[in-house]
């Protein structure tokens, strides 16, 4: 009866543990089937969000590239060449250097003109824009009576002349190119004409005029009064101008 006894327990007892067994294994399989479970041992997930990637320097808009500090760099465009005058300025100069200038102008249509002259019609300015005088120039104009004359006999002749003098005037001529007022010589008259002589400063002399005119006889023969220049030698002097009546070749 004891011997009885004492295996029934030992079997009791063989059975409660492999229950334990098999308990313990289901509880571990029931993990790996999809069972909630307790949180891993490697900690809790961290559901913050990612750090930001910082972009590569120099790809975005308006981004400094590489080595930039964002500061403006101003230009250093060199700056031009000083602009030259456009005029000249007279009343800075003496009157031979101011004479010298207005004699020297060269004329607007071709410069082998003079850019001042005399004419029929009186004192004319006729320059280009970057030459003209900086303001009014007054100028003074001397002129004389020049008496006509040949001699010589038959068909060789050659014009004489005497100077008388006539007038003295002031004008203005300038800055724009025009007839100076008032610079207008007196009519001609038979067998006379008037000799025109620009300058500035004191009046010339007659001691001051051309030894010679080289008369110019125009082809056909002019009806009506008519104009050469003449050339002038002297410091203060600008231009001249001869007026002569129509019958000058045959006085």
């Amino acid at each position: 009866m004891n011997g009885t006894r004492t295996s029934r327990s030992g079997a009791a007892v063989l059975v409660g543990a492999v229950a334990t067994v098999l308990g313990i294994a289901g509880c571990s399989s029931g993990g790996s089937t999809g069972a909630a479970g307790p949180p891993s041992a490697s900690g809790p997930v961290s559901t913050s969000a990612p750090a930001p990637t910082t972009a590569p320097v120099g790809t975005a808009a308006g981004t400094p590239t590489v080595g930039s500090t964002g500061a403006t760099v101003p230009s250093s465009t060199p700056a031009g060449p000083t602009p030259g005058p456009t005029c000249f300025d007279t009343a800075m100069v003496g009157d031979t250097t101011a004479a010298g200038y207005l004699s020297r102008l060269p004329g607007a249509a071709r410069i082998i003109d003079p850019g001042i002259f005399m004419d029929l019609d009186g004192l004319h300015l006729d320059t280009t824009g970057d030459q003209r005088p900086c303001g009014p120039v007054t100028v003074r104009i001397t002129r004389f009576t020049v008496r006509l004359s040949h001699t010589g006999s038959g068909t060789v002749t050659r014009p004489s002349y005497a100077y008388s003098p006539l007038d003295t005037t002031e004008v203005t001529v300038g800055p724009a190119n025009g007839l100076a007022p008032g610079s207008a010589p007196p009519a001609t008259s038979h067998c006379s004409g008037v000799l025109s002589v620009v300058q500035l400063g004191a009046p010339v002399k007659e001691a001051d005029l051309p030894p010679r005119l080289d008369l110019v006889a125009p082809s056909p023969a002019p009806s009506a009064p008519y104009h050469q220049r003449v050339k002038v030698i002297g410091e203060r002097q600008v231009a001249a101008g001869l007026a002569l009546p129509a019958d000058a070749a045959t006085c």
